[in-house]
């Protein structure tokens, strides 16, 4: 893959929001959920991602390597009303940029691309770095089996067309089974489709399926014990990091039935089981293809692990130290 050309007006000021874990004014558009409403289009999902892509080496060796992200908003209400902490979440190894067996590479720059808003001209699409140089600040889970990684972002909402998904319906696994989630549930997410990620636009390839598993035990991938949600839905290189949502309206097994929408943010997609020349089935991670055969079986990190990180100490420290500096006198 040729590394895509920079276009002008580069991302320089989410570099800086970043950096500075600055609170903002809400950062989804006026048609955002909020933690007030459950309600997501389909039509709208394809909203809730961006697009990753890594530059990286291995040795003597350079790779390109695409993932999906997607922003999370965590409601402060020591900032005011409406007032949040956004994160760009995606996976660990593709924040690392993972080579084959599972090792972080040197990444050389990160880039993102979003969708302007309609009314701008020319292009709708703007892709800059994130890092010109070396990799970004992600924050990482303590405990190295959980594949997430987050990094504090704030894109212009005014700018910026796209969705910010409240923490608030992060969706646990108690949760899930009070309201009657099991096997055989539907669920769609949207991703990076690396095949045609759009000129104009991004265009982010909508897909689904059903929950496959739930296995109360760790499930190994790449040597890894793992949290895992399995899912029956085909994935490939790009869609790591891609939010996988879930309508809870409908007939449930608990035996209510609910009309409508009501999304709810499972968890996030990070590999794929692939069928080898002796039918054996193995477990990967998605940010690079591979020639296996694909069993049309996916991994899903659960929600859970992504409220214990935005939950985590250190993160929370980091947003006790900038109301403090907020509110602090000049």
């Amino acid at each position: 893959m040729t590394f895509p050309k920079i276009l002008p007006c580069a991302l320089a000021m989410l570099v800086t929001l970043s950096v500075a874990q600055t609170p903002t004014q809400p950062t989804a558009p006026p048609t955002s959920p909020s933690a007030s409403t459950t309600t997501l289009p389909i039509t709208q999902i394809r909203k809730t991602v961006v697009f990753l892509q890594l530059r990286c080496r291995d040795g003597d060796q350079e790779y390109d390597a695409r993932g999906t992200g997607f922003f999370v908003g965590y409601q402060d209400t020591r900032l005011g009303k409406g007032r949040e902490f956004n994160y760009l979440v995606t996976n660990r190894h593709v924040a690392l940029c993972w080579n084959g067996p599972g090792h972080p590479m040197q990444v050389e720059n990160i880039q993102m691309s979003m969708n302007r808003r309609e009314g701008d001209t020319g292009l709708s699409v703007e892709q800059g770095f994130l890092s010109a140089h070396g990799n970004v600040a992600w924050i990482l889970p303590e405990d190295d089996s959980v594949d997430l990684a987050v990094l504090p972002l704030a894109p212009d909402p005014m700018r910026f067309d796209f969705l910010v998904f409240p923490f608030e319906l992060l969706a646990t696994k108690d949760f899930l089974h009070q309201n009657g989630v099991v096997e055989g549930e539907p669920v769609i997410f949207a991703g990076f489709f690396y095949q045609f990620p759009g000129t104009r636009r991004i265009e982010p390839i909508v897909r689904q399926g059903i929950i496959a598993m739930m296995p109360d035990e760790k499930f190994p991938l790449g040597g890894i014990q793992e949290n895992l949600y399995l899912a029956d839905a085909h994935v490939f290189q790009g869609n790591s990091g891609s939010p996988v949502f879930i309508n809870l309206a409908g007939f449930r097994s608990n035996g209510t039935i609910t009309t409508g929408t009501d999304y709810r943010l499972i968890g996030v997609i990070n590999g794929e089981v692939y069928e080898d020349e002796n039918f054996n089935l193995q477990l990967v991670t998605t940010i690079r293809g591979t020639g296996q055969a694909n069993s049309g079986i996916s991994t899903i990190v659960p929600a859970d692990e992504l409220i214990k990180l935005l939950n985590d100490p250190r993160v929370q420290k980091v947003r006790d130290d900038a109301v403090k500096a907020l509110v602090s006198p000049k």
